[in-house]
């Protein structure tokens, strides 16, 4: 293969320019795909609910931001203030390791108030005063979110190379 050299006469900047050209270039794109994954891992969200009645918390929880070299979605220390619940929902297990829930008072919002196996479609509203009391025996299954998300990355990264240009 031929070995070709170049030289750029007169414009000394030329270099730094064109770094910074790129740089700028690599941050849309890099942006762009952590905005395009936030939308995906919401709907991933969203298609693994299974009890009426969402607040759509755990979806609206995942939030595109800044980080100190480029983009990211879904920042811990906010995941776990905002929806503690979100890696147990995630994995199938607490970050602890536990994989049945523990014990707690409430009732569930629409229907039977009481507790049932399974407790239908509808939702248990957790209070400290609830009338009900649930001793959960059965793990929570892994809704796997974060994978089903990862496994659309390549199409994201090259929807958005193509669409975001110099």
């Amino acid at each position: 293969m031929a070995k070709v050299t170049t030289k750029i006469k007169g414009n000394k900047n030329f270099a730094k320019a064109q770094t910074t050209i790129i740089l700028n270039l690599a941050d849309r794109q890099i942006e762009g795909i952590a905005r395009r994954t936030e939308v995906v891992i919401k709907d991933k969200i969203a298609e693994r609910i299974e009890r009426e009645g969402s607040t759509k918390n755990l979806a609206n929880a995942f939030t595109t931001v800044q980080i100190t070299d480029g983009w990211g979605v879904g920042d811990i220390a906010f995941l776990n203030q905002q929806a503690p619940y979100w890696f147990w929902q995630n994995f199938g297990k607490a970050q602890s390791g536990r994989t049945t829930p523990p014990r707690s008072r409430g009732q569930f919002r629409t229907g039977s108030p009481q507790p049932i196996a399974g407790g239908g479609k509808s939702r248990w509203n957790q209070s400290s005063t609830g009338k009900y009391l649930i001793n959960p025996q059965k793990p929570i299954e892994a809704k796997n979110y974060i994978q089903a998300t990862l496994n659309e990355v390549n199409q994201i990264v090259s929807s958005i190379v193509r669409t975001i240009k110099l």
